[in-house]
């Protein structure tokens, strides 16, 4: 973990403890950004007085407002001018807040699984590297409590140039070079000196997602804060106050998960969750590698270890007759449904049903399934191992996943497998030259 503070935090601290008071009236010129934000916390969050860190959140106009909701709240920031006024407006609101300085890279003060919701509105756009920008989603997603939520703000990448356009069109000559590198790379490095300077990363809205997902993080939706009225607010909407403010304000909530508006917005936010079902997977996987039971993730756990996005509701785990009811004996505080021989019109199997805290798994052992008269064995016969974070977990290999979800009719998830797979094992699979038994 990098050292701090590093060059960016400098610059960080620098920009915020010039003028604290622009980013605390910065959310009275967005009126919308505050109000479509605000929306979406209400709607996400879960109940007060859940626990929430305000990671970046300058003088606390968000960490004040949950405060009054009645959420326990801690305010962490890098700037100590931030703080100071966070302070004052606290002390004004009659509210209580936790206050805590620091840099995003390394919330290592915090425990594990600590917080049920973790706000990170602010040092993704300041991080210029891809490499520190997935460090600080790691080190939220780390603090996080399985099945908490994170809600992380970036800057798009043509902001930069509808600001222009809107206060001084004739910036983009006189800086061209600074508007055609944000347009290439998304960077506006910090001035040269120690005069403080405005500095981001203006993301594509296609990284957004990708961004996520990759961090271990399931993407719940993607907001436009600014909604319909992004850099038009000034000329009428800001003026608006009662009924006519929050009809505005309300349309612009609606339609802020619209991915047409991403491109010409100047925030997104990001609403991802932390998968419960990758702790419980983990857990599982340690105890039956222990117990001595072969196993093989299938269903969408599988697809979504090997890396495509995907929200997985529950776990399903093929296994032989005997290592469903070792797993049964294993996890018998989990039982739902005991194992037992079960069949459907199209499926047998020694089926159990359990509840790992929340997170559904079924067990499926000699997996058949009925063609005509008969059954026939089905379970997948091709395996790999992935690393789920740092536990080594048995699932079926994407290819044989596929075709099981086109034997299924489900060509939705087998045409999002596609892309995915590799040609060369797809064919074998497909030609018999290796065994499959899910077709």
């Amino acid at each position: 973990m990098p050292e701090h503070p590093t060059p960016v935090s400098e610059s960080v601290a620098r920009l915020y403890d010039a003028a604290p008071e622009r980013e605390w009236a910065r959310m009275e010129r967005h009126r919308t950004e505050f109000a479509v934000t605000l929306r979406a916390l209400a709607e996400h969050l879960p109940p007060a007085p859940a626990r929430v860190l305000d990671c970046g959140g300058g003088p606390g106009r968000y960490a004040i407002e949950l405060a009054r909701w009645g959420y326990d709240v801690t305010l962490f920031d890098l700037s100590s001018g931030n703080l100071a006024l966070a302070r004052q407006k606290v002390a004004e609101a009659g509210v209580a807040l936790t206050f805590e300085q620091g840099t995003a890279l390394d919330l290592g003060r915090f425990a594990d699984d600590t917080f049920d919701a973790v706000l990170l509105m602010g040092p993704l756009y300041h991080l210029l590297e891809a490499d520190e920008r997935q460090l600080a989603l790691a080190e939220a997603a780390r603090v996080l409590k399985p099945s908490g939520l994170l809600f992380a703000a970036l800057i798009t990448r043509y902001a930069a140039h509808r600001d222009c356009a809107g206060r001084r069109p004739a910036e983009l000559l006189e800086e061209a070079d600074i508007y055609a590198e944000i347009l290439r790379s998304g960077r506006l490095p910090p001035a040269a000196g120690d005069r403080p300077s405005f500095f981001a990363y203006f993301a594509h809205p296609d990284e957004a997602s990708p961004l996520m997902w990759g961090a271990g993080l399931e993407v719940r939706t993607i907001l436009g804060v600014e909604g319909l009225v992004s850099t038009v607010e000034d000329f009428g909407v800001n003026a608006l106050a009662g009924p006519a403010w929050d009809a505005w304000a309300e349309v612009n909530y609606r339609v802020a998960a619209d991915p047409a508006l991403f491109g010409g917005v100047e925030h997104l936010l990001v609403i991802a969750a932390k998968p419960a079902w990758r702790r419980v997977l983990r857990q599982i996987a340690a105890r039956l590698a222990e117990a001595g039971v072969s196993y093989t993730v299938v269903g969408g756990g599988s697809p979504a270890l090997h890396g495509l996005p995907l929200v997985v509701r529950d776990l399903d785990i093929e296994t032989d007759a005997a290592g469903a009811y070792r797993f049964g004996e294993l996890f018998a505080g989990q039982v739902v449904e005991p194992v037992a021989l079960r069949e459907s019109a199209t499926y047998r199997s020694h089926f159990g049903r359990f509840d790992f805290d929340g997170v559904p798994v079924e067990v499926m052992g000699d997996l058949e399934r009925r063609e005509g008269d008969r059954w026939v064995a089905t379970a997948a016969t091709t395996q790999a191992t992935i690393d789920l974070d740092g536990a080594p977990v048995h699932v079926s290999t994407l290819e044989e996943e596929t075709l099981a979800y086109i034997r299924r009719g489900r060509l939705d998830r087998a045409a999002l497998c596609l892309p995915r797979c590799d040609h060369g094992r797809l064919l074998a699979l497909l030609r018999g030259e290796r065994t499959t038994r899910v077709l």
